[in-house]
């Protein structure tokens, strides 16, 4: 149990509650949660904001000497409120984020988020998976790391989207890309550290800080028949000279992510130790919407019950649709009870999405064949069909402007959705036949929380509207799609198609 032993070696197994299970104050409003004793009451906000300094480090790890990082820009700053009030959660409080641009600073200060600035050059925006910018961060983690260790301290240091972990990995599952979304180094990786360090900082903005981790980690363990990549040959052969590490020193690469598809924690009936957002689609907005689904995200408490209502509706899966059918089917659905939704006064209702099926997983290369056919690569042929299938599965988020329209099938099972709004469900039907008054008339229940359109499955909605109305959702949601690939060999060779795009209006 690595946060666990690490770095609150004093609680008790009983005091980690499962993610879905976390109701306590301090995760609905992390903002209203500080330990002003970091700097002598004065609280982080009304103070300037440290650099990542030894004195500042070695003070919150504490006598332990242990301590919890992560970082983030201004555009990840929410992922950090959540990252702190999962951290707070299982009762830790040797942890620091830093921020490397001057807003994050400004927003995690206010947010009395224990934080130091990083003052980097790096882009204020979005950091692309593989481009320079996400590169380029390598070194500035590396950096942290490297003087933790320098100072004597044992750190974990987690990306700012992997959330509440508790467990150590087996060594045996170091079979694929090296994810160094968590990970936990003692002061005697110094030597290795030294060596990544100076292999990164040669190339910064084209080397990948993963990379060389990745080939060291395969090539020493032999774990695989597996050759380091040409660039990261030397960093292989120096390390080993310098570092011969035991089974409890030094690097320790966390691996036990919630497989999104696969759920296997829920099939054992398992809490998973740990939420790392790795291999899911639609940039950070997919981020956000997988850990909502997980009903891990925290939101402000209007999210969950918003001013305008809540429509839900039963979907129709039939069981004799292939994949790719069967998702245009339940986008025709999912364009109908969102124009329903829209047509809902200045306000409008937010749609709780129903749990759509996905007959195939989805990936960048040939999804497996066989008694698997369909699912990603490696995974057991039992997660098909995918149920609960991810939205970003099928449609980008961007373009559906989620926040204003939308909220993620778990919303009612999620223990910081108020009984009011769960116990507030009223049910009509709407009349098919009934024109543009057919809204109107559901406009009675114009005072429930949550309204369950029980037909809605089997009713095209767009003729129902209005000009103005049919307009309005039209324009806004022109742009929503998304797309799939790609196929079994053997659908290839039957004559299917190798990938399908998703438009929400022409499905």
């Amino acid at each position: 149990m690595l946060l666990a032993v690490l770095l609150a070696p004093a609680l008790q197994p009983d005091a980690f509650a499962a993610p879905l299970d976390y109701t306590e104050a301090d995760v609905r409003d992390v903002r209203g949660i500080y330990d002003d004793s970091l700097d002598g009451g004065r609280g982080l906000a009304e103070s300037a904001t440290p650099p990542f300094s030894s004195e500042l480090a070695i003070k919150v790890a504490g006598p332990k000497k242990q301590l919890l990082l992560s970082f983030t820009n201004r555009i990840r700053v929410d992922f950090a409120f959540t990252w702190v009030a999962h951290i707070r959660a299982l009762g830790l409080t040797n942890f620091l984020v830093g921020a490397t641009d001057d807003v994050a600073v400004e927003e995690l200060t206010t947010g009395k988020v224990p934080c130091f600035s990083m003052k980097t050059n790096l882009p204020q925006g979005e950091w692309p998976w593989g481009s320079s910018s996400f590169k380029a961060l390598g070194p500035h983690k590396i950096e942290l790391i490297y003087k933790s260790i320098q100072w004597g301290l044992e750190v974990v240091i987690t990306d700012i989207d992997a959330l509440a972990d508790d467990g150590l990995e087996d060594h045996r599952g170091i079979h694929s890309a090296f994810n160094i979304g968590y990970m936990f180094f003692r002061p005697s990786a110094i030597p290795l550290v030294e060596e990544w360090r100076r292999y990164i900082n040669e190339d910064p903005r084209n080397r990948w800080d993963q990379e060389p981790l990745y080939s060291y980690s395969h090539h020493r363990t032999t774990l695989i028949s597996c050759r380091p990549t040409a660039n990261t040959g030397e960093f292989n052969r120096i390390a080993r000279s310098k570092w011969k590490p035991g089974r409890t020193d030094g690097l320790s690469d966390k691996r036990l992510f919630w497989a999104y598809q696969e759920k296997l924690a829920q099939r054992m009936g398992v809490p998973p130790y740990s939420i790392h957002t790795t291999f899911q689609y639609s940039a950070a907005a997919g981020k956000r919407h997988r850990l909502r689904e997980a009903m891990v995200w925290i939101d402000e408490p209007s999210y969950y019950d918003p001013p305008g209502g809540l429509l839900v509706y039963a979907p129709d899966v039939p069981k004799a649709l292939v994949h790719i059918e069967l998702i245009r089917h339940q986008l025709r659905q999912i364009r109908s009870a969102l124009a329903l939704a829209q047509a809902f006064g200045a306000l409008g209702r937010k749609l709780i999405l129903p749990e759509v099926t996905c007959g195939y997983d989805k990936a960048w290369f040939q999804l497996s064949g066989g008694a698997a056919r369909g699912a990603f690569a490696g995974a057991h042929a039992f997660i098909l069909p995918i149920r609960k299938c991810p939205l970003d599965h099928f449609l980008e988020l961007h373009p559906l402007h989620p926040l204003e329209t939308l909220r993620e099938f778990s919303l009612l099972s999620n223990p910081r959705t108020p009984a009011a709004v769960k116990g507030g469900v009223v049910t009509a039907e709407i009349d098919a036949g009934g024109g543009t008054g057919a809204v109107e008339k559901l406009a009675v229940h114009k005072t429930a929380r949550v309204l369950n359109v029980s037909n809605l499955a089997s009713v095209d909605t767009l003729p129902l509207l209005t000009t103005a109305q049919l307009s309005g959702f039209k324009q806004k949601f022109k742009f929503a799609g998304g797309g799939w690939c790609c196929a079994p060999a053997a659908d290839k060779q039957a004559g299917m198609p190798n990938n399908a795009h998703f438009s929400l209006l022409r499905s």
